[in-house]
């Protein structure tokens, strides 16, 4: 039966269907509307995109190895590869043995890595990779049973790595495949900028910033502040202000019916007066210390996730980590909007009046 479903697709012939053949089976045909895919990908999809690509590379050079060493060793079968008659050798074949395409394994491997991220992709690249298949037989290469085992396997890779890839983005970096979030820093976004809290008196939350966090508990994402609080370095005020501060305002966000999920805060300053607090860290902002160690707690998939901030350094952020960003024009927010706009930095996804604005344009996806 393998022969003879062979030789029906090897039979058929004519110039349209010889060409797009040969053009399917060579990998130099398709391999610049892939990387033309990748580039996209990592434009368009950030972080995610990028991670895609990424696994599918991976599952590219497994799906190479398995098919040139172990795929052969344990399923090349003991016949020529090509041993009919009358067969039409559009490419060559240069195997003793009949194995499973690696053509085959490469094409559904792309698809089912890419596709488990993107599943419209998914649709789209295993059709792709059919013809590709399709084209195995059809110029003399390889056994439709070959061909079947290569796609059947390539799938099976490219899903197992993208899921690795997936697990490992998760719960080492705070990657794809997790809860959406948004990172809210505090000072000048959550409250009113004082210049340095240091007295909690001086704790006030914007008028909208209850509302607001509570729309975003109600859309399903995870909220979390993020705040530098370089004052305990500069001898403004202690540690112990700054938790009780935070504390204060998971408590009046609490009462009001709103909820945040975690905070993080950065004591440090590499200029700071008091030595243990005068570091160099990679928490403050807009180092991605603090939102890495939030999205690892919490399972944040940063793709689908923002930030939203009153400083460069908040917006800084969004392209270090693959979120979209909201400049809000309160606290500092006009300030830096000025030297954004003067070129001295990058440009935020966004740019709200406050936090309650900042939250429509999430919302509106």
């Amino acid at each position: 039966m393998d022969a003879a479903l062979f030789r029906a697709i090897n039979g058929v012939s004519g110039p349209l269907w010889d060409s797009v053949m040969v053009m399917a089976t060579t990998p130099s045909s398709w391999y610049p509307a892939m990387l033309l895919l990748a580039v996209w990908l990592a434009y368009k999809k950030r972080g995610r995109g990028v991670v895609a690509v990424v696994s599918a590379i991976a599952a590219v050079g497994i799906g190479d190895a398995l098919g040139f060493y172990v795929i052969k060793a344990f399923f090349a079968r003991g016949r020529p590869c090509i041993d009919l008659p009358d067969v039409r050798i559009l490419v060559g074949c240069g195997d003793a043995f009949s194995f499973p395409s690696n053509h085959a394994v490469n094409s559904m491997a792309v698809a089912g890595a890419m596709g488990y991220f993107f599943r419209p992709l998914l649709w789209a690249l295993v059709p792709a990779g059919l013809l590709v298949c399709l084209s195995r037989v059809a110029v003399g290469a390889h056994y439709p049973s070959d061909v079947a085992v290569g796609a059947v396997l390539g799938l099976v890779i490219g899903g197992s790595v993208a899921w690795g890839v997936a697990r490992l983005w998760i719960h080492r970096l705070g990657g794809v495949g997790g809860k959406k979030a948004v990172f809210l820093d505090r000072d000048g976004c959550v409250n009113v900028e004082a210049n340095y809290i240091r007295d909690i008196s001086q704790f006030q939350l914007y008028p909208d910033s209850v509302e607001s966090i509570k729309r975003l508990n109600k859309a399903g994402y995870a909220v979390i502040v993020i705040t530098n609080q370089s004052g305990v370095a500069r001898g403004y005020m202690t540690e112990g202000l700054v938790r009780d501060v935070n504390a204060l305002m998971l408590k009046q966000v609490a009462q009001g019916g709103g909820r945040i999920d975690r905070v993080e805060y950065c004591p440090h300053h590499p200029e700071g007066a008091l030595e243990e607090y005068a570091k160099d860290c990679d928490c403050r902002k807009p180092r991605p210390g603090m939102i890495l160690r939030a999205g690892r707690a919490l399972g944040v998939d940063f793709s689908k996730s923002f930030v939203v901030g009153d400083k460069i350094s908040d917006i800084e952020l969004g392209p270090a980590t693959g979120m979209k960003s909201a400049l809000v024009r309160t606290g500092f927010g006009e300030r830096d909007l000025g030297k954004i706009r003067d070129g001295q930095a990058v440009a935020p996804d966004f740019v709200a009046g406050g936090i309650g604005e900042a939250v429509d344009w999430i919302l509106r996806g």
